[in-house]
């Protein structure tokens, strides 16, 4: 989580917040009585899950706000804000569950809380994205983005990546290895920024539904008249490649050339 500056950790405005969600049980555990005044560290606990919570008086690193910020969606102030951070605090879980939708749900109720501090933004470097503050105070809302707290919803908790290359652009996902799938990434031009985020999509809801494992060499056809072949990565590894499962590109075919199955 990113900050504009340093401050003194209001635990009861903090848990009335969180509280306003769905009531979640909260409990403040402060580590030698550092509460933002000669420092920050503390543990949280909300419902049964624990977060350990070191905050550090510095921006964060150039190269994770290069691959993170620098990725984000949203307005261009908020946008702009969260590259003004001077502080930010490192929230690391450390609770039983290993379900992603629910430890991600959990997060935001952190960031959440934290809003009552000026929070500027929820950063994941895992899916190379950060969480604008008016995106979290909607998913708080009942009537606003609350479904995306605990759903692996793209630009959320996985992330569309766009780097131009030579005459061209790499679309890449990042966050899908969160959930057991592997990223997918696709050469094209930006014109296609809108069919590719469907492809990509599609591609990812089909595995996550069906646990379906897709390997270089499947085929598969989406929609009427897309059909795709994957590829293992063959350019720009440091980049492209996911973490633990890999990414694999996917290819236009004809119909002609899609295998008989999956």
């Amino acid at each position: 989580m990113i900050f504009p500056r340093s401050f003194v950790l209001d635990k009861e405005k903090i848990t009335k917040r969180i509280n306003s969600i769905d009531n979640s049980v909260v409990n403040f555990d402060m580590m030698y009585d550092l509460d933002g005044k000669n420092g920050l560290y503390f543990n949280i606990t909300i419902n049964e899950d624990k977060f350990r919570v070191v905050g550090i008086d510095s921006k964060l690193p150039k190269d994770i706000c290069d691959y993170t910020i620098n990725c984000s969606y949203g307005n261009k102030d908020e946008l702009d804000n969260m590259k003004k951070h001077n502080y930010h605090i490192i929230a690391f879980y450390e609770g039983k569950s290993i379900d992603m939708n629910h430890i991600f749900n959990t997060y935001f109720k952190l960031a959440y809380g934290f809003l009552e501090h000026n929070l500027l933004g929820l950063i994941n470097g895992y899916s190379w994205n950060g969480l604008i503050p008016s995106l979290i105070q909607a998913m708080g809302e009942e009537n606003g983005g609350r479904s995306l707290a605990n759903t692996p919803a793209m630009m959320v908790w996985r992330n569309f990546v766009k780097i131009p290359h030579n005459d061209g652009v790499w679309f890449v996902t990042k966050g899908n290895n969160l959930y057991g799938i592997c990223e997918y990434a696709y050469y094209g031009t930006f014109e296609e920024t809108e069919e590719v985020y469907e492809m990509f999509e599609n591609i990812f809801n089909y595995q996550y539904e069906s646990g379906a494992k897709i390997i270089a060499g499947h085929t598969i056809q989406i929609e009427d008249e897309i059909y795709l072949k994957f590829k293992e990565v063959y350019e720009l590894e440091d980049i492209l490649n996911g973490e633990n499962i890999g990414t694999l590109v996917l290819e236009k075919i004809t119909e002609n050339e899609i295998n008989n199955g999956l």
